[in-house]
């Protein structure tokens, strides 16, 4: 059936609302038709390329956006959209949904195989006319609660445009999802009255007035029974006896803690605890036997509940809350999306989370003033119980007011820790894919013979500080994990795989703004950070908060339009970069660990095809078992930073001032000197290496003192029995010698012997007298 048939069929004549959405977001596009051919002509620009959908209610007036509550007149029809369980067998969920929905009573009117799942849509024998979105909405709730469906059941909701093809986004495409077809499976043109259908139970949506504890959170009034442990076992036996069904994949969270098919289904334990107590409320368990259940020690999904300080009460509120959000699912919409935190920075905000331009598959924290917040959501109402019967109030406002409302004192960062820790907020959502057993040879070897440029020294570092970042992501690294190479040769898939494995929590930038600019919010729950090409040379205020990130116990977070707020350091810095100057390292440098990688495999897609598809094939998660298991004993980071030549090259890179320029005359072995003592030991003045080094940086402010102050540090001779007074230095293997002491180590030319600088080179020149 075509999409244009299919929308004859379902309201012959129209009007038929289209909206078509981008599979990878973006902007939307509605337009309202009656005409037949106009309608098959829009579908046909757009089928293949977005997602198309139909409004099923009527709208009033044509629209050119998406339809809103008031804007829908008539429902013709009643339905319901039901999607196979997560973690069951794909294909016999679809045949239990389908099943269930041929079974019906009364029989659906159409049902259509989405792709995924099925919708099911009953015709009514007479339009019911919308006065009262909610009070139309309670028949679709009540169908949503018989077939165990998602939350549909709003008028002005949309539906997959059967004919057209369903395009996943990039996201679900990575997992094995392909484009459908969604598609009638049969319409028997059967109507029916709306007595035929149960309206379910009025939202009792008035505010809970229960007193509140100091943390904000409501004393718990869940029975914990006699506290008796209840295993998967007791859960079953319960079922048959009260002939009720727990699903499978419900039992297996219980017993496991994750999702049986995809264990990285829920971002958090406590989310996944949340699903689990929601299923268990839902086909009626006892409050005391979900109690047992969620605190049983023996089953995996207690984990969570008995990390807390008092578990009981938290096992209780968690049941509560479930309660509450199975019973109003507009509260559980809201609680999923909307936090209150009672004193962050000192002020009462509303907590969402949104998309960071940086990563979108992060998310970082957005805060709303309580006025805002009542204004986001000022267009949204929701009917609540009062004394002459039932009255209304926006959205926004009714939230707020809700006693089970979703709450914390504030927002903290405790990785490894749970959700919530003494009321707070805990940001830390865990890795991104389990650990587990497995092949990474590939990229292992890859650090061998690329990064580390095949010394074993360097290979075992850079090993174990990854091993130390996984096993601490709670305390800085304090070095820097430094790779500087060529284009194409291989430091980014090393970093990035790292940064992969924090999830949430790994942050690439590219930009000394991202990097060290003023809003650095991004940075609060970040543990591994990679910096590519984010550190521009000579820029002296980022060089000290570059040096901040890595070292300081503490940093300054800063929000737009928010309050400053302190929060302890986690970042594990790893930087790239294909310039030769990569970082400020200065002579006695310990923040960073820097490597020249090898060039060896430079732009072989073949070479990093394959290292990506072992990771893709559960490398990464071999990965992260063999890092998190490796035996670091007291081994810290900061502790044996290699010398590589490649960390003393951005030393030399570094180096400034008066040190700067004279390891330019050592490496050149030309001299500014007045007058030779011996034979290759040239005399000079501290007054003529001054002026020399003023000239060269053209600036005025090299002294004396500084001039001084290297030659006494290189232990050259001084000589003040006549004038000039200035130094003798020694032969000029001797002088190179003396700054890899005093300085830092340097591959040097085979030269022997120094040379003058000509007078056209340096005046004074033209009154020294040479060796001969």
């Amino acid at each position: 059936m075509t999409p244009i048939e299919f929308l004859n069929r379902l309201r012959p004549g129209g009007p038929w609302c289209l909206t078509a959405i981008p599979p990878e977001g973006g902007a939307t596009e509605t337009r309202t038709f009656k005409n037949a051919n106009d309608a098959e002509a829009w579908i046909a620009q757009h089928n293949g390329k977005r997602n198309l959908y139909y409004t099923v209610g009527t709208v009033a007036k044509p629209t050119g956006k998406k339809p809103t509550k008031a804007d829908i007149a008539t429902l013709e029809y009643l339905w319901v959209d039901v999607d196979p369980f997560a973690g069951e067998d794909l294909q016999a969920e679809r045949a239990r949904i389908l099943d269930m929905l041929r079974d019906a009573k009364p029989e659906p009117s159409v049902i259509v195989d989405s792709g995924g799942g099925f919708q099911a849509l009953w015709k009514l024998s007479e339009p019911l006319t919308i006065t009262d979105p909610a009070e139309a909405e309670r028949y679709n709730r009540e169908l949503e609660r018989i077939f165990k469906a998602d939350s549909c059941h709003n008028v002005d909701r949309l539906l997959r445009l059967p004919g057209s093809l369903n395009i996943p986004n990039a996201k679900k495409r990575a997992k094995g999802r392909e484009a459908a077809e969604a598609e009638v499976y049969c319409w028997n043109d059967t109507s029916y009255p709306l007595s035929a259908f149960t309206a379910a139970p009025p939202i009792n949506s008035a505010a809970s007035t229960k007193p509140r504890a100091a943390t904000g959170k409501a004393p718990a009034s869940v029975s914990m029974g006699d506290g008796t442990a209840v295993g998967v076992d007791d859960l079953r036996a319960w079922a048959e006896a009260n002939r009720a069904t727990i699903q499978d994949h419900t039992l297996a969270l219980v017993a496991t803690g994750a999702d049986p098919i995809d264990p990285q289904r829920y971002p958090s334990r406590s989310e996944a605890l949340f699903r689990a107590v929601c299923d268990l409320v839902r086909v009626g368990l006892p409050d005391e036997l979900i109690f047992g259940a969620i605190t049983d020690p023996n089953n995996g999904i207690s984990a969570s509940v008995r990390e807390q300080r008092n578990w009981q009460g938290y096992a209780q509120r968690q049941i509560e809350n479930a309660r509450a959000a199975c019973a109003d699912p507009t509260l559980e919409e809201m609680n999923k999306k909307h936090a209150v935190l009672l004193q962050e920075g000192g002020k009462t905000r509303v907590l969402s989370w949104e998309r960071t331009e940086l990563d979108e598959d992060r998310l970082v924290p957005v805060l709303q003033s309580f006025e805002d917040f009542r204004n986001r959501y000022m267009h949204r109402f929701v009917e609540y119980p009062t004394d002459k019967g039932v009255g209304y109030k926006p959205l926004g406002k009714w939230w707020l007011e809700h006693g089970q409302r979703r709450e914390y004192l504030a927002l903290r960062f405790f990785p490894g820790k749970p959700e919530e820790v003494d009321g707070y907020l805990n940001m830390w959502r865990g890795w991104s894919v389990m650990p587990k057993a497995g092949d990474w040879s590939l990229m292992r070897e890859h650090v061998r013979r690329i990064l580390a440029n095949g010394d074993e020294a360097c290979t075992d570092y850079i090993l174990r500080w990854a091993a130390w970042a996984v096993q601490n992501p709670g305390e800085p690294a304090e070095v820097a994990l430094v790779l500087r190479g060529g284009r194409g040769t291989g430091k980014g898939i090393f970093a990035r795989s790292l940064k992969r494995l924090f999830g949430q929590h790994g942050l690439q930038v590219n930009s000394p703004a991202q990097l060290t600019g003023r809003f650095n919010a991004h940075l609060r729950d970040c543990c591994l950070l990679f910096a590519d090409e984010a550190i521009v040379p000579g820029d002296k205020a980022a060089e000290s908060v570059l040096k901040g990130l890595i070292t300081e116990p503490e940093l300054t977070i800063e929000g737009k339009g928010v309050n400053l707020v302190q929060a302890r350091n986690r970042l594990h810095v790893v930087m790239a970069s294909n310039e030769e100057w990569v970082v400020p390292a200065g002579i006695d440098e310990r923040r960073f660990a820097v490597f020249e990688v090898s060039s060896q495999h430079a732009q072989d897609s073949d070479y990093f095809r394959a290292i990506a598809e072992q990771l893709r094939a559960g490398g990464l998660a071999a990965m992260l078992h063999d890092l998190l298991t490796m035996d670091l004993g007291d081994w810290h980071p900061r502790r044996s930073v290699p010398q590589t030549e490649a960390l003393h090259a951005q030393k030399a890179a570094t180096v400034g001032g008066i040190d700067a320029v004279f390891l330019d005359l050592l490496r050149t072995g030309e001299i500014p000197a007045r007058r030779w003592v011996g034979f290759n030991q040239p005399f000079l003045a501290t007054a003529d290496l001054r002026d020399y080094a003023q000239t060269r940086l053209r600036r005025d402010d090299v002294t004396l003192n500084a001039v001084n102050k290297l030659m006494r540090d290189l232990g050259f001779e001084y000589h003040d029995r006549s004038r000039p007074r200035g130094f003798v230095i020694p032969s000029l293997p001797d002088a190179r010698a003396a700054w890899d002491r005093a300085r830092m180590p340097m591959r040097w030319d085979d030269l022997t012997d120094w040379a003058e600088l000509g007078a056209d080179e340096y005046p004074a020149a033209a009154r020294s007298k040479g060796p001969f």
